[in-house]
């Protein structure tokens, strides 16, 4: 098939909820051990910290009853009184007496830092938190200062009665004076008309006494009125449970940090892959079929595993691939393809000299052209030598294929390797000569199989391309760049060249990048366990 519809680039695949389950599945060992990693850490780092002791007492405060209405005014400065009193407790001269009554080490300043005090929303009430490192000397700090204030409070209020208090008291001492003085003349006076003096000057005392004593009540009633006291009504007592460093709550938010990290990290780094994992990748994003799905496996031989193990599941799947590319044209039956891939290592030499065999096999006529003429490796899994090859084919007026082709040890398959490098591959394999060599070898053959350099490296693969009758490109998930292979349709299309498919090479079949079994992945794993045992069994038999 022509590139007539070229890949899409805005085309993506769609959130594959699977894809991310089984991803994080997959590294789950890596996620779980870095939850466990940060998770231990916050333990072991919070166990060397200092515990503190938190302890708390609340104090009432009671508004002066002359201050007390039912109007909403006495409410806001019943309200205003406990926020001011709140603002006091903490100021130096509670902290001082504190400090002085405890026998504390600290600053005012240092001690302040250890209380906070918040007065209760729309109440009386203002609470005194103590944190230290000391569970008992909290709640003595706590108990101390509800007490120092309560006292310094009672003392300022009392304070402007006292000069009133003090003034009548003295009255009142000098008037009784007067009163016991002229009681004792008038008991020993002789003269009746100096007793009733005496007698009148008793009796106007104790009536400016009765006066003063009751000046004196007036100005008690009214302290009594008008002061506003603070009472302690809960009293703090130790709380041995430190409140930090909250152990287990720090070891679970950093294992549950840990693990967010890890997640992010794991989806991050998928996000930045631009390796080929998925056929969904290659069918929906790119648009090209799959053809074949060559599955990962050690030959220790260099030879093809089509003619080392031609009974294995690998062996099978290059035969699938024939098939398939038998059928990428029906009307107009394919006589050369390329074979080609992005970028080296893909190994698009072992797809097509495993191709060559089983064509073979299968009864065609094939010939190799190994027209890689820069790295050439078609000569060593065939165990040829490489002397004589596709360079000599360029020197000749007319050449012979006989003295070119040599046999690769399979019934109908003969190879022509690259013989001696020339220094100008591209020249050469874009001349008027190569098209005449290639016609001669599919006169030759029933198809020509042809090797190239990888696409982005050289332009040897794009010189070819128009001149074959269709290109068949490998890619090898996990290495395989989705840019990579984007640029080389690009490449094909504008050389109007007939990309039939797409090779999957070298696919774990036990697991994946994403730790998921694709479709065509499973069902060749499944294919390879139960013939490959079978095989193994008549072996053995």
């Amino acid at each position: 098939m022509t590139l007539d519809n070229p890949p899409d680039d805005t085309s993506e695949v769609g959130l594959d909820l699977q894809k991310y389950l089984s991803l994080f599945w997959h590294w789950a060992w890596l996620i779980v051990l870095v939850a466990v990693v940060t998770g231990a850490a916050a333990y072991y780092i919070s166990k060397q910290m200092t515990p503190y002791y938190q302890s708390s007492t609340t104090l009432l405060v009671n508004v002066a009853p002359a201050t007390q209405t039912a109007d909403y005014s006495s409410v806001i400065v019943s309200q205003q009184l406990t926020s001011t009193y709140a603002q006091m407790i903490t100021k130096d001269p509670v902290m001082t007496d504190v400090i002085s009554t405890l026998n504390l080490t600290l600053t005012p300043g240092a001690l302040k830092g250890l209380i906070a005090v918040t007065p209760v929303s729309n109440t009386q009430l203002i609470r005194i938190t103590v944190t230290s490192t000391d569970a008992k000397s909290a709640a003595d700090i706590a108990n101390t200062v509800a007490i120092v204030f309560a006292k310094q409070i009672q003392d300022i209020q009392s304070q402007r009665f006292a000069e009133s208090k003090a003034t009548l008291e003295t009255q009142l001492a000098d008037t009784e004076q007067q009163i016991a003085a002229y009681a004792t003349q008038a008991a020993s006076a002789t003269n009746a008309e100096e007793k009733d003096r005496l007698d009148n000057m008793v009796t106007q005392y104790r009536e400016i006494y009765s006066g003063l004593l009751q000046s004196y009540e007036t100005v008690r009633l009214s302290e009594a009125q008008s002061i506003s006291s603070v009472m302690q009504i809960e009293v703090a007592t130790p709380v041995y449970i430190p409140i930090k460093p909250k152990v287990m709550t720090n070891t679970l938010l950093a294992a549950i940090v840990g693990l967010m990290l890890a997640a992010g990290g794991v989806i991050a780094k998928d996000m930045l892959d631009d390796t080929i994992e998925t056929p969904e990748e290659i069918v929906q994003r790119f648009r090209l079929p799959i053809l074949g799905v060559i599955n990962h496996y050690s030959n220790k031989e260099v030879s093809p595993i089509t003619l080392t193990d031609a009974n294995s599941p690998t062996a099978e799947a290059y035969r699938t691939l024939r098939t398939k590319v038998s059928y990428t044209s029906i009307d107009r039956p394919l006589r050369s393809l390329l074979i080609t891939s992005a970028e080296p290592g893909e190994g698009k030499t072992t797809t097509l000299t495993n191709l060559a065999v089983v064509m073979a096999q299968n009864g065609k006529q094939v010939i190799v052209a190994d027209c890689d003429l820069r790295h050439p490796r078609t000569h060593v899994q065939f165990r040829l030598n490489n002397r004589k090859g596709m360079s000599n084919l360029f020197t000749q007026s007319s050449f012979v294929l006989d003295g070119s082709c040599q046999p690769a040890g399979v019934d109908n398959l003969s190879v022509v390797t690259t013989g001696s490098l020339p220094p100008n591959p591209a020249e050469l394999l874009g001349s008027q000569k190569m098209k005449s060599i290639l016609t001669a070898m599919t006169e030759a053959a029933d198809v020509v199989l042809v090797d190239s350099p990888p696409t982005l490296a050289v332009t040897d693969a794009a010189v070819l391309a128009p001149i074959v009758d269709a290109v068949l490109l490998v890619v090898r998930p996990g290495k395989t760049r989705r840019r990579a292979l984007q640029q080389t349709l690009d490449s094909m299309q504008q050389v109007k060249a007939n990309v039939v498919g797409v090779v999957l090479n070298d696919v774990t079949t036990s697991r994946s990048t994403y730790g998921y079994h694709y479709k065509y992945y499973r069902n060749y794993a499944a294919y390879q366990k139960y013939y490959g045992g079978k095989h193994r069994k008549k072996k053995s038999g």
